[in-house]
């Protein structure tokens, strides 16, 4: 199966050469998302994760990849991001590690 949307781009090449099991992926509304580079999520259109959730901010949060690891940043959100149910102070990154909830709003994505 293939992980990308246009699998002639550089992250296509690299993700091609990544074991399965080395990709963490998002988990939310019965679908997968690959977690590379850094991925945009609120209600907004140019997120990359569109959040059709009223208690979502327009631009709520922002999960970037700091080397080998994952970071979840709120963007001074309206309601706050949650993980595992403890709020992400406002403007701090917080590491994220496979089986972790977010919660933003009423949506939760989970690490896989």
């Amino acid at each position: 199966m293939d992980n990308t949307i246009y699998s002639e781009s550089n992250v296509g090449k690299r993700l091609s050469r990544l074991k399965k099991s080395e990709i963490m992926e998002l988990s939310y509304a019965g679908g997968y998302v690959p977690l590379v580079g850094t991925i945009k999520i609120g209600r907004e259109k140019d997120n990359d994760i569109l959040i059709g959730d009223n208690l979502a901010s327009r631009h709520h949060a922002i999960i970037q990849k700091i080397k080998d690891s994952y970071f979840i940043k709120d963007l001074n959100s309206t309601n706050g991001t949650f993980v595992n149910n403890s709020v992400v102070p406002k403007e701090k990154y917080i590491k994220l590690q496979k089986g972790d909830v977010i919660k933003i709003g009423r949506t939760e994505i989970v690490i896989q």
